[in-house]
Order: C-alpha cells, then sequence, then structure tokens
C-alpha cells in the first residue's frame, strides 16, 4: 500500500522512515534537511556539546535563503515554550476576553469600525484580539493551539507573525470593502494560519466534526462554506474569512516555493 510523503504528499510503495523523527517521507525529503527534521536540534545540540570536549570545528548547516523565508537554525526545527508564539497570542487573547466583560466600553474602544478606521486605525490590529462571546472565543484559540505550534514549526517563529498577522490585516481591508459593519475577532488571522499550514502540508490528517481528513479537503470545506453563506445575514464576516484564507494560501505557496530552491 503507498504511503503519502508528509511534505509534498507523494505516495511511495516503500517510504522512507526518518530515525530522528519519526515521519515518513519520499525520497527526496527522505534527508533531515530536506523535511526539516525536529532531531536535527538534538544532533546541533550533541555536535556542540562533542565540540566543546575535544574543541574541534563543527560545520553548521547550509542555508541559502534568505530574508522572511529564511529559516534560522534556532526556531526552524522545534517550537520551545519560550518561542511558542500562539501560545502567546493565546494567553493575550484570553486576558483580553476577561477585560471585555469587565471594563465597559473597552470592546467599542479596540472594535474595528470600518467608518472610523482612518480617526483609530489601530483597531485594524487589537480588533484581532477582540472575541463576541466564548464559544467564539473558544473556537478560534482550539484551532490557533493545535495547528499553529505546527506551522511555527514549519516556518519559525518570525514568518509565523508574519503570517498571523499580515492575514488578520489583509480579513480586515476584504471586510471594510464590502461592509461598514462592525468587526471583531482573530477569525482571519486563524484561517490564514489554517491556510498556509494546509498548503505546507496538505496530507495532515484533521477531524472536521468527528469526520477525518486531509487539511487540504477541510479548507476546501471551510471556503465552500463561507462563499455560500456569504451576504446571508448571519453576522459572520465570511469576507474577512475568505480575505484571511487567500493571504495565508499565498503565504504557503511562497515558503513552499523557498523550500523546493533548497532542496536542489
Amino acid at each position: 500500500m503507498a504511503v503519502a510523503c508528509e511534505i509534498c504528499g507523494k505516495k511511495e510503495i516503500m517510504p522512507y522512515k526518518c530515525k530522528f523523527c519519526g515521519g515518513t517521507f519520499c525520497s527526496e525529503h527522505r534527508l533531515p534537511e530536506h523535511h526539516y527534521c525536529p532531531g536535527l536540534d538534538k544532533l546541533k545540540a550533541r555536535a556542540r556539546d562533542n565540540q566543546q570536549i575535544t574543541h574541534q570545528p563543527v560545520p553548521e548547516p547550509v542555508n541559502s535563503s534568505t530574508g522572511f523565508f529564511n529559516r534560522r537554525s534556532s526556531s526552524s526545527y522545534a517550537v520551545p515554550i519560550s518561542r511558542n508564539y500562539s501560545l502567546y497570542i493565546i494567553v493575550v487573547c484570553l486576558i483580553v476576553f476577561f477585560l471585555q466583560k469587565l471594563i465597559p466600553g473597552f470592546t467599542e474602544f479596540f472594535l474595528l469600525i470600518p467608518e472610523l478606521v482612518f480617526q483609530r486605525p489601530w483597531t485594524i490590529i487589537t480588533s484581532m484580539f477582540l472575541h463576541a462571546n466564548i464559544s467564539h472565543f473558544f473556537f478560534n484559540m482550539m484551532v490557533l493551539y493545535f495547528f499553529g505550534p505546527i506551522l511555527e514549526k514549519k516556518i519559525n517563529s518570525l514568518n509565523f507573525l508574519i503570517v498571523y498577522f499580515g492575514a488578520g490585516i489583509f480579513a480586515a481591508i476584504g471586510h471594510m470593502l464590502v461592509s461598514s459593519s462592525p468587526v471583531l475577532g482573530a477569525s482571519g488571522a486563524i484561517y490564514g494560519i489554517f491556510a498556509c499550514l494546509a498548503i505546507m502540508m496538505p496530507e495532515l490528517r484533521v477531524f472536521v466534526l468527528f469526520f477525518p481528513m486531509k487539511i487540504i479537503q477541510a479548507l476546501a470545506l471551510f471556503a465552500f462554506v463561507d462563499i455560500v453563506m456569504y451576504g446571508s445575514g448571519d453576522m459572520i464576516a465570511h469576507a474577512a474569512h475568505l480575505s484571511g484564507m487567500l493571504f495565508g494560501l499565498y503565504m504557503g505557496y511562497r515558503f513552499k516555493k523557498v523550500k523546493n530552491k533548497q532542496m536542489w
């Protein structure tokens, strides 16, 4: 039975299993440096320890990329708690949610109102940390908790923040282009994270209402629902969802293109 590569999705009858991370990969991605194996951090740490003992120079891994898409050695292969920005964002959103309940007028001050955006430009960012109710908050943070660290591990912390806030800003702009209604929530940013991960790891298995499917299929399902429900008056910012998703798709393709170039 053919097994899909965790990076590109290519099916192989005899796939390669990485002895460091346990992942399954095709012939092109079998080497640890070609699938950004988390075990490389342990190897590098072991090499540093050996260097201290033997005083012999340890060669650094080759990294030919530059700019925002560069995978830095300190954060590319694992997401320790000190670098887990998904958790930081969840904590900030939790604090903000309590402040919304405790301080009168707090939500209204940081809410994004399209007609007032030039007088209150900060609301494009601050509205990402607000939520309408507990279910809105719980669903967004649950998705971020499960999928955010996976993406952050794949593209590094800086690029993760670029995707998150870029998708959130793009979602706000998309909403303002079609609606004058106030909007709040991290959904656009979350859609961007989910879409970017779907491009990076299309074979990743997820559960949607307890039904298992590939993450790329789940993304297509969510996009279909937003398109169908657009204009229904259900008080959900479907245009923001789709805009954040488009940004995430674009960034995912950019990251994947750069990563594929690094293979050669």
